[in-house]
């Protein structure tokens, strides 16, 4: 395995990368921005550090420690970018999600809230880049559906709502994951408009936090910009060059 570098200046979020890292049974080296590392090598940095540094950095956030690593690894299975990510979800309170691309399975588990799931779903498009994204929605539990349906059109992908029964039978330890991996497998009927379930004060802040690492640290859109987001009236890479983001 190639070197692996935790190359921040913030030491609060290097005692964390580290510890998860090793967790993990990853071995990492701590740098400084200051320090030169080998170009092919990945490293792990604030979204600031990332955009300034540039190479294979991997921008995490304090709070996203564990997500972003393991969305790192899935990423890790590709050759290349695939040309369709299809993503399952299992609606709920703690959403199950299931990634294929380009038909092969990255993985599959239970999240412990809506954001966990639609963070996942952002962090592994931002490192896999995929031609396309396509969310399967499981048509049951209808105002963690609407809700999920929402936010995955406000940042542009596609979406289909699968009629999920029997996708839950399985163990209930793993039901979840299970049903969002069977939901992942069945075309569904697409979805083009958002639902009636006014975004709450959270989601904003989501949305505004996802804007700031979609933009690298670079901005974050307003909480007015962040409501046309969820409503529709935006995706996120139009709200993103609105507020002033130059991607090139």
């Amino acid at each position: 395995m190639k070197p692996l570098y935790v190359r921040t200046d913030d030491f609060r979020l290097a005692h964390r990368l580290l510890s998860e890292l090793k967790r993990r049974n990853l071995p990492a080296q701590q740098r400084s921005t200051t320090d030169a590392i080998e170009p092919e090598a990945y490293w792990f940095g604030t979204p600031e550090e990332v955009h300034a540094l540039g190479g294979r950095g991997v921008a995490v956030e304090l709070d996203d420690v564990a997500e972003t690593v393991s969305t790192w690894l899935l990423s890790r299975q590709l050759t290349g970018p695939p040309s369709q990510l299809v993503v399952g979800l299992d609606p709920g309170p703690r959403p199950g999600c299931a990634f294929f691309a380009d038909g092969l399975l990255l993985g599959k588990r239970e999240m412990d809230s809506i954001d966990e799931s639609l963070e996942s779903i952002v962090n592994l498009v931002e490192h896999t880049s995929p031609g396309q994204v396509l969310v399967r929605i499981g048509h049951g539990s209808p105002v963690h559906r609407d809700r999920l349906v929402n936010r995955v059109l406000a940042l542009g992908y596609h979406v289909e709502i699968v009629n999920e029964h029997r996708t839950s039978a399985g163990h209930p330890r793993h039901a979840h994951g299970s049903a969002a991996l069977k939901i992942a497998m069945q075309p569904g009927t697409p979805v083009h408009e958002q639902r009636r379930v006014r975004a709450s004060t959270g989601e904003l802040r989501n949305l505004q936090r996802i804007s700031r690492q979609r933009s690298k640290g670079q901005l974050t859109i307003s909480l007015e910009t962040a409501m046309r987001v969820s409503e529709g009236q935006l995706t996120m890479d139009e709200a993103l060059k609105e507020s002033g983001y130059d991607a090139s």
